[in-house]
């Protein structure tokens, strides 16, 4: 069997295996909140009104072309389309991490083979699975960054310079979160570099790779001023949810393990330098997080560790014991990530685990009991770009009146509603209403909007129909 064939084997394996952990935990009720928008907003695109109107931001850009371009060639499915893409590339990033062990950092087989299993099982990669193309694309990049500076400060050549570049702008151009890395990798990039190319030119050697990020960044708010529309996410004013306790328990799941393996490649600082400095870039990214509130779930903030993790181990130092010491770690990286994530109190990530442990989750029941309320009904204006869960739960798009469409405009810009039914969620008093339909008319918190009853309540939805006149 050659090298490719073998490579297609195991990627179609563990495609079909990551695709089958995301439906046990969509049959349990979990599916994040960051795949339902991505696949509401395909499906707007590709099977919505022409004049459908956006006003999110487009980015991450690459998970969204992805995500559409996979909904365009589909079509129809139940399958959410990013579930397909999270998996694809999970699977090709183990792929990669099992070659970049195998052939490249000199392992056995057997010992490559479980390293990658004991990687894949570790439940920060799940969840970074789970949460859909955007976070796995963020892993995938980290780990081409870091180890691109490696090797770049092995080698010093352009196409290692090369590869840290497109790392930066794939973390970058994946999440939102990506920013963060890019800019928490700035400062440690003069640690990581090789001393040479310092001497050489400093301010060069920093442009070379942070320039790619830095005109995608700044193309994208040079199209948002042209078409005054917003891109690039405002940061929220929101807290992170979780206590000072809870960040030590998120950390003590990924630093631990990851500080041991680079500590192991302290005597030889051609490897202890560049990779303590994408332990630093992660650290810092995470710090920032805490004041910027980009990332929501600081598990997800932590995970692109794994790929630090993921890079270090190939680079362990030779020895008789390497390979047993090698897994030892990593068994414990897997153990120290169960208790992290069964103790944190994150809230999507709590039920991530409540549903991978077949506990059923209800959020999504009352989306589906909503959309069989009105499998036979149309006319109905709903807040698409808040309320994402309802696009694929309704199926047909026909039945919706969204941004851009006469009806809709006219309720939202001049108070005039002509639609028959109107879809809002249940919002409880004292929480900040997000959507716009409700914000611009919120008698229906009250039902007391004339010409307009509620025909149909529970507790995450309300529907009003028309009066008959």
């Amino acid at each position: 069997m050659t090298r490719t064939s073998g490579n297609f084997i195991a990627f179609t394996l563990l495609f079909l295996a990551l695709l089958a952990g995301l439906a046990w935990a969509e049959m349990h009720g979990f599916v994040s909140g960051r795949v339902t928008e991505l696949w509401a907003k395909a499906i707007i695109e590709v099977d919505g009104p022409v004049n459908f109107r956006a006003t999110d931001a487009f980015f991450p850009p690459l998970p969204y072309v992805l995500s559409i371009g996979l909904q365009w060639v589909v079509g129809h499915s139940t399958v959410p389309t990013p579930f397909v893409l999270a998996a694809a590339l999970g699977a090709l990033t183990l792929v990669m991490w099992f070659g970049n062990l195998r052939y490249m950092g000199g392992m056995s087989a057997a010992a490559s083979y479980a390293a990658v299993a004991l990687l894949a099982l570790n439940p920060f990669f799940l969840r970074v699975v789970a949460e859909g193309p955007e976070s796995i694309m963020l892993l995938f990049g980290t780990w081409l960054f870091v180890r691109g500076i490696v090797n770049l400060r092995l080698t010093g050549n352009a196409p290692d310079m090369m590869k840290v570049a497109v790392g930066l702008l794939i973390v970058s151009l994946s999440s939102s979160y990506g920013l963060l890395l890019c800019l928490g990798a700035l400062p440690f990039m003069v640690v990581a570099a090789r001393p040479s190319m310092l001497v050489a030119s400093s301010v060069g050697y920093l442009i070379a790779m942070f320039y790619p990020v830095a005109a995608a960044v700044l193309s994208l708010l040079f199209v948002s001023k042209i078409f005054n529309s917003s891109l690039i996410p405002l940061l929220t004013d929101t807290p992170i949810d979780i206590s000072p306790m809870g960040h030590v328990l998120v950390l003590m799941g990924m630093v631990p393990v990851a500080l041991v393996a680079i500590l192991r490649t302290a005597p030889t600082s051609r490897y202890f330098m560049p990779l303590i400095a994408g332990f630093a870039t992660v650290l810092s990214a995470y710090a920032l997080n805490m004041f910027f509130y980009v990332e929501a779930d600081p598990v997800l903030a932590i995970a692109p560790l794994l790929a630090v993790v993921a890079t270090t181990v190939r680079f362990w130092p030779p020895s008789a014991l390497r390979e047993p010491i090698v897994l030892v770690l990593l068994a414990l990286g897997l153990v120290l990530s169960l208790i992290s994530l069964r103790v944190t109190p994150a809230a999507e990530t709590s039920a991530w685990f409540a549903a991978m442990q077949g506990q059923m989750q209800t959020e999504v029941k009352m989306t589906q009991d909503v959309a069989a309320f009105l499998a036979t009904k149309d006319q109905i204006i709903v807040d698409i770009e808040r309320n994402p869960e309802i696009v694929p739960a309704v199926g047909d798009i026909s039945q919706l009146i969204v941004a851009g469409q006469t009806v809709y405009d006219w309720a939202l810009e001049g108070g005039v509603l002509r639609a028959k039914y109107i879809l809002v969620q249940n919002i409880p008093e004292g929480v900040a209403i997000r959507d716009r339909v409700l914000r611009r008319f919120p008698e229906l918190m009250t039902d007391k909007l004339n010409q307009y009853s509620e025909v149909f309540n529970n507790p995450k939805w309300r529907i009003f129909e028309r009066d008959e006149q």
